[in-house]
Order: C-alpha cells, then structure tokens, then sequence
C-alpha cells in the first residue's frame, strides 16, 4: 500500500474551504469536524455492506433454480421457518393460519419442497392437499416430531420445527425430494464457506479501517488549516510586537476566538504604540518646560545680578540711583517668585494634590464680582463690557477663589498683550444653555496666529510672534487656567475674534436645582 501524502492533502485542502466558515467558533469547527469524520465514513460503509449483501443474497436466494446445500441455504431454510411460525402467532383462527402460511409456503413449493403443518396432531395445511408428506419425509430420513431438526443429502432435505401459539403447539413439517449435496463431506463444505465468509469479511473490515484513517487525516488537516494557521499568524504578530515591531498588524479577520485574540493584539499594538508616542511627546514637554524654565530665570536674575554689581561698585553714587536699582532688584524678584508659585500651583494641579473648596454660585453674584474687575481695568484705561445672555439666573457649583484666580490671570494676559496704537477692551460675555453656562472673556489684543492658537494652554508656552516677550508673561498663567476649569468638570478654549484680538471661552456645568 502506497504512503499516503499529507502534504500534497493539506495544500489542497485551503481552496476547498468556503471563506465564511473562517467565523466558525473553535468548538462548533471541532464538534462539526468531528461529527463528519465519523458519519461520512459511516454513510460510505454502509451503502457499501447494503451493495455487498444485496448481492450475495440475490444469488443465493430460496426460490433460485439451484438447489445445491450450503451454509447460506440453511440461514435461508431459518428464515422460511421463522416466518411460518410468525405467521402461526400473528393469525386468531385456523383459516387465517391457513391462508397465510399457503402465501408463506408458496417460494418453497416452487423448487418442490412439501410442506405440512400440523395443531396439536391435527393437519391444518397439507402442500397441494397431499396426505403423504409424513411418509416422504420418513423415506428420506428417519426424524423425531418432538425434536427440531435439519437434514440434508443425495435423497433430499427434511426440516422439523414447532411453534407456540395461544391455543396450542405447532408441527412444522419441510421434506424436498429435489435436493443434492456436492460431493465432498459437510464438514469439509461448511470450512470452504466459513472460509470465504471469513476472507470477505476481513476484506471489508481493512475497508472500513483503512475509510475511517483517511477521513480522520483528511479532517484533521482541515481542523490543522483552519485552527493552526491562524494561531501561526497571531504568534508571528506577538514576536513581531515583542521586537518592538508596532506597526506590524495580525493580517486575521473573523468573528470567532481566534478573530477576536487577533483584533485583541492588534488593538493592543495600537494603544502601546500611542503610549509610546504619548510618552515621547511627555518627555519632549517636560526637556522644553525645564527649558523654559531656565530661559525664564535667566532673565530676572540677570538683572538682578547686573543692578547688584552696580550696587557693589558704587555706580549708584547717588540715593535716587540706589532707590531705582532696589526697585528693580525687588521687581525681578517678585517676577521670579510668581513664576514658582505659578509653576508649583500647575505641578499640583496635574499631580492631582489640589482639591477644590466648591460651593453653590448664581450668575448674579458672579455678575457683581464681574462689576468689581470692571472698576480694576478703568485704572489700567481699558474700556470694559459685560454683556448677560443668562435667562433663569443658573446656578454653578465652584470654587470661587480658584475661578476667580481663572479670570483675573485671564485679564492680564488681555492687559500684556495690547495693542500699543490702540486702546485696550475687553468683553466678559455669559450664555446659558440646557447643561452649561459659557463664559467668553474676549479682547482687542494682539490675537494668536492659528498654528500657536491650539498650544497656548501648555505648560511654558508662548506664540512667539505676538506673546513671546519674557518680561511680560511667563506661559504658565494659561495652563493653571486649563488645569483649574478642567477640575471643575469644565472645557476651555480660544481662537481669534472680529476686534482682531482674542476670546478665551470657559464652558461650566450647570448645577441642577
């Protein structure tokens, strides 16, 4: 027998896989392969024994023109009194005995056997009404009526049997004086068939092995194909991962676990990646806010150290030289000293170690603070506007010392960052929507140029066109802003207005009543 070749099988076996069994849930494609390997073996062994004995029964049947003894003959003899006594069982009275055993009889009668039936020593059906069949049968073999018994030889066959019914015992009586034995002894004939019934079925049973082998094989690989393969490409797609590889994605769609495992490394590749590159943006910031940092103290203490040396050296020879030098040495100090504060206040705030003091606000309170920073920006000759879209005077749950702070670093940035030609304006502007109130601080400033504009809020950040000047801001005031209105649940942003200058927008959650 040839060796059978798995490879040349499991490569073929893809093509004949239909694309949408690939969602298949791992345990239906087991139960299923399975399910197949053992039926479709089945369905083939059985229409091969129904050809197998289909055959060998037609050629050995009862009613044939040969009348040779054989080992099949006798099965065949059983089955002739079997379903006499079946017919003795199943009628209620003598006539239907007799009609149905005369139906029963007539195959036998045709090959020349006799048959007689006998109840309790009375004849009930007798072939052709022959009242010999008893002493034809004793011509061919001395018998016993109360022992079931089969003969066979040159002078004929006589088969004795007896049934059981409910009104009494039964006589079954066959004698055929048509029948021959070949010449050889009947033990030697019933080797020769027990042998080629035994070759048969040897045959059949290396079939029925060798089927159920090659379809296992066969659904094995399948299963191979359809479980394995996809576990490779996952497999290839965590190393790929593990080296470091995050744009290598698991090329694997489907429904099932393995499609699932597959989407689950993929989505993992992707958020490690952003990670990753989160990280990198945070360690980007935190060199340039260390920058940032040290160019913004160079400065103060630059001119700190210059006025000192003046100081030291005695060019400030006269009292009002020492006075302005000491101002500015004060100044600078004080610049550096805001910075820190306004430094440490942004570290806590994205630490997360501040805690808001919150507590129940009507837009008209906030409009009569709003009144007192309109008083402040007259000094500083600014025009000030406070328009109120406000309708039912909502109320907001917030810290006012910490939103105040919001404000007012707000307003000073507007007061930096005016226009010299021009004078300054702002305009503090309130809108109530279904869940949120929006405050819109807007100015006649400078503006942002729309790529610094979305960037204003980080951290030591300034638009180097129009805000850059270090004296005049630090870059921190912004992002204290942002971290404090995102504390209260709120969003901020900006973008340019008609007056040319800015608007800072600040969106609060309404507080229910």
């Amino acid at each position: 027998m040839s060796k059978i070749n798995k490879d040349a099988i499991k490569d073929s076996i893809p093509n004949a896989i239909p694309e949408h069994t690939k969602n298949l849930k791992i345990n239906t494609r087991i139960i299923i392969t399975s399910v197949l390997a053992i039926v479709i073996p089945l369905i083939i062994i059985t229409l091969a024994l129904t050809f197998y004995i289909t055959n060998a029964t037609s050629a050995l049947d009862v009613s044939s023109s040969s009348n040779n003894f054989s080992l099949i003959n006798q099965l065949q003899w059983n089955q002739v009194i079997n379903r006499f006594a079946q017919n003795i069982a199943d009628s209620k009275s003598e006539e239907q005995i007799a009609e149905s055993l005369k139906a029963s009889a007539a195959d036998i009668e045709e090959i020349g056997a006799l048959v007689y039936i006998e109840k309790n020593g009375q004849a009930i059906y007798e072939t052709d009404g022959k009242d010999d069949i008893k002493d034809t049968a004793a011509k061919i073999t001395d018998y016993e009526k109360t022992r079931n018994s089969y003969y066979f030889s040159d002078e004929g066959s006589v088969i004795v049997s007896h049934a059981q019914a409910h009104d009494g015992e039964y006589l079954i009586l066959i004698a055929c004086e048509d029948y021959n034995v070949p010449d050889i002894t009947a033990d030697n004939a019933e080797k020769s068939i027990v042998g080629s019934f035994t070759l048969k079925t040897i045959i059949v049973l290396i079939a029925v092995v060798l089927i159920f082998v090659i379809a296992i094989i066969i659904f094995s690989l399948i299963t191979s194909k359809t479980i394995v393969g996809p576990i490779e490409k996952i497999t290839r797609g965590a190393n790929e991962i593990a080296n470091g590889n995050l744009d290598y994605e698991i090329d694997y769609s489907s429904t099932n676990e393995l499609g699932q495992l597959a989407d689950s490394f993929n989505e993992m590749r992707i958020r490690v990646k952003q990670s990753i590159e989160k990280q990198n943006k945070a360690d980007q910031h935190s060199k340039e806010v260390m920058a940032g940092i040290a160019h913004d103290l160079r400065t103060p203490l630059t001119s700190v150290k210059g006025y000192l040396e003046g100081l030291r050296d005695g060019i400030a020879d006269t009292p009002e030289k020492r006075e302005r030098y000491l101002e500015t040495i004060y100044s600078s100090t004080c610049s550096m000293e805001k910075m820190l504060n306004d430094l440490l206040t942004v570290s806590k705030l994205e630490l997360g170690s501040i805690t808001l003091d919150c507590e129940e606000v009507l837009i008209s309170d906030f409009m009569a603070y709003a009144d007192e920073v309109g008083k402040g920006l007259e000094k500083v000759d600014f025009d000030y506007e406070i328009i109120d879209n406000s309708k039912d005077n909502p109320k907001l749950y917030i810290d006012t010392d910490r939103f105040t702070r919001v404000i007012d670093n707000i307003i000073s940035n507007s007061i930096k960052y005016k226009r010299p030609e021009a004078k300054g304006k702002i305009i503090l502007s309130v809108s109530e929507y279904e869940h949120s109130v929006i405050f819109e601080l807007a100015d006649n400033g400078m503006g942002v140029d729309s790529e610094s504009l979305p960037k204003i809020f980080d951290t030591l950040y300034r638009a180097d066109k129009a805000r850059s000047n270090v004296s005049d801001g630090n870059g921190l005031g912004l992002s204290v802003c942002k971290q404090i209105v995102e504390l209260h649940g709120g969003m901020i942003w900006a973008q340019n207005n008609s007056m040319g200058g800015l608007s800072i927008f600040i969106s609060l959650p309404k507080t229910e009543n």
